[in-house]
């Protein structure tokens, strides 16, 4: 298991790790703070790592399931993450909405795939709604309007 790959095991279990992890993401904060982060808690991460891993988490994975990601996969990661002073100013995703690499979704946001061009001119779409109605919209698979 790579580093990166060591991080993100780690914080689906240390709440604290986590929570520093959020602080991080919803300020928008640059690579070089999640490399110091990680090296906080003895791991060795470039920020080319984070910019893949982060890159990654916006990637939908295909093929077939083994049997014990299907077993990890079961319930999902959810969590209220409404806030009413918060949320009420989004008009798309945000990071407040789906966590650390996409891995703790607020409870209250969908993503549908859409489709794929067989032909490739096509880029993914993807719809992207919140159930307290702040978004509903088409884009890429990061996120972003198109």
């Amino acid at each position: 298991m790579n580093q990166m790959q060591s991080v993100i095991e780690k914080a689906k279990n240390d709440k604290e790790l986590m929570a520093k992890l959020d602080v991080l993401g919803a300020s928008g904060a640059e690579a070089d703070k999640y490399v110091a982060l990680a090296a906080e808690y003895g791991f060795t991460i470039t920020a080319e790592d984070y910019r893949k891993a982060a890159e990654m988490a916006g990637t939908p994975k295909t093929g077939e399931l083994k049997e014990e990601d299907l077993e990890a996969a079961a319930g999902g990661a959810t969590q209220n993450r409404w806030n009413p002073e918060v949320c009420g100013k989004y008009t798309r995703v945000e990071y407040e909405c789906v966590g650390f690499l996409k891995m703790t979704w607020c409870d209250h946001y969908r993503e549908e795939y859409l489709y794929r061009s067989s032909v490739g001119r096509l880029p993914e779409r993807y719809r992207f709604t919140c159930a307290m109605g702040r978004y509903n919209y088409e884009g890429n698979p990061h996120g972003n309007p198109t």
